[in-house]
């Protein structure tokens, strides 16, 4: 199931992923520019980014149960944790994922 799960994450293109270096970015930004309109900006910006990547791993984890739960109906993992298991995978970097990606982003998981 696991295997599986990394597979739908795998195959497809996540904004998870872009997090920590958009959330990098805006780090730069807020201790570079000393401008006080600056920070004002970029609080609101981080808290939106995180927003948006809460919901995207929301919306990923309840599709890979779904898929999951297609698959395997004698599934005896919970959703919650399955779920935040790929939300996780997503989260990281493509080429920092451990295990390696199988598949090729845009293939079909069958």
């Amino acid at each position: 199931m696991r295997r599986f799960a990394r597979d739908v994450v795998d195959s497809r293109r996540n904004l998870l992923g872009l997090f920590m270096p958009a959330a990098l970015g805006l780090i730069f930004v807020m201790l570079a520019v000393p401008s006080l309109t600056v920070q004002r900006a970029a609080l609101p910006a981080m808290l939106v980014l995180v927003l948006i990547m809460v919901i995207d791993g929301f919306i990923l984890g309840r599709k890979v149960n779904k898929l999951v739960d297609q698959k395997f109906p004698d599934n005896t993992e919970s959703g919650w944790k399955l779920g935040f298991y790929a939300a996780s995978r997503a989260s990281q970097l493509r080429r920092m994922r451990a295990p390696r990606p199988q598949v090729n982003r845009g293939d079909k998981v069958a």
